[in-house]
């Protein structure tokens, strides 16, 4: 089977189109199982996923229905038994549950591994090879994570995670491009991050540094003023040290 989470929630094996469970508790319930592949999952955290911190007397009881009809659904989307779902795939263990996944079969998995391997390459002084592991964790998302199914407050805490990560790792491929001195190849996507992240002042430094080596350093400024608008009327801050340092750099040839 493939799973996926890194936008809508899916399940799919050779043959079969990409299908959910049919009921919002069903999903919830796979949801959490897969963000915590291969690592335990307790009870408790699961009905607390399910039903936050009100929960009904048969919680316990709905739970174990809960994941009968999970452990149907992947027997029916990969088939075979779900006697040999119990005992290989969704595991119980004393107090909870495991989802048994490989890496190449979960895209979040994909993704974190791929992500491991770039980092480690940028560790080594191989800027190209880093790169090219980074891009390819980011072309693994098909959305926002798990966009298609409600979230209780166990997923939310994980889906914040992840996306953190994903653009954690997309500020880190555009200061990579730059690096490289690919810096018109970016300023596109660093004006799109920028609108939909006008607080973030990493990216805004990048499309800042960006347009500067391109010749466009009146673009440039105007990115600073930009933030610096909104970050004044919107949250009575003022930019960082960081910031402010490269707008001086920016305006420095033209003092001289």
């Amino acid at each position: 089977m493939e799973f996926r989470v890194l936008g809508s929630l899916g399940v799919s094996s050779p043959g079969r189109e990409w299908c959910v469970p049919s009921a919002p508790k069903q999903q919830q319930t796979l949801a959490l199982l897969l963000l915590q592949s291969n690592r335990f999952v307790s009870a408790s955290s699961l009905s607390r996923e399910l039903w936050g911190d009100v929960q009904p007397k048969t919680s316990g009881a709905t739970l174990q229905a809960y994941i009968a009809q999970v452990r149907r659904f992947l027997a029916k989307m990969s088939g075979v038994s779900v006697g040999r779902i119990m005992k290989n795939v969704l595991v119980t263990e004393s107090g909870g549950y495991s989802l048994r996944v490989g890496i190449p079969e979960l895209d979040l998995a994909s993704f974190e591994e791929r992500v491991r391997e770039g980092r480690a390459a940028l560790g080594e002084g191989d800027v190209k090879t880093a790169l090219a592991f980074l891009k390819q964790a980011l072309e693994l998302f098909g959305g926002f994570v798990l966009e298609n199914i409600p979230h209780g407050p166990v997923v939310e805490v994980q889906v914040r995670r992840i996306e953190q990560l994903r653009l954690s790792v997309t500020e880190q491929c555009h200061e990579l491009n730059l690096r490289m001195g690919r810096h018109h190849e970016v300023i596109g996507a660093l004006s799109e991050i920028v609108e939909e992240n006008p607080f973030h002042e990493n990216f805004h430094v990048l499309l800042m540094r960006a347009l500067h080596q391109s010749g466009q350093r009146v673009e440039a400024l105007r990115v600073y003023h930009l933030l610096q608008s909104r970050l004044n009327e919107e949250l009575g801050l003022a930019p960082s040290p960081q910031v402010m340092a490269l707008r001086q750099s920016i305006l420095e040839p033209s003092a001289r």
